[in-house]
């Protein structure tokens, strides 16, 4: 009987261990006008892609892909007010 508990026992902490998950931020940073060049690089693919002679459904993929990233851009984007020099 006290096996069966063990054996219970241990089946519900490895499933409570591996119910917990981790995620990694990874931060990239941009100056202002670098995001808006990259930007509207997105927006000319999308551009070239719409007009392309692509089947409709690669087409709306793509531009779907692009979308994503966009909107994932948006939701983490945010403006560092503090202006660093660059020196090259």
């Amino acid at each position: 009987m006290k096996t069966k508990i063990k054996k219970v026992l241990i089946a519900v902490a490895a499933v409570a261990f591996l119910s917990f998950t981790y995620t990694k931020v990874v931060t990239v940073k941009f100056s202002e006008d670098q995001m808006n060049f990259h930007w509207q690089n997105l927006n000319n693919i999308k551009g070239v892609i719409d007009q392309s002679n692509l089947p409709h459904a690669q087409a709306k993929a793509l531009i779907f892909a692009i979308d994503s990233l966009q909107t994932d851009i948006n939701k983490s984007y945010k403006l560092d007010s503090t202006v660093t020099s660059i020196k090259k």
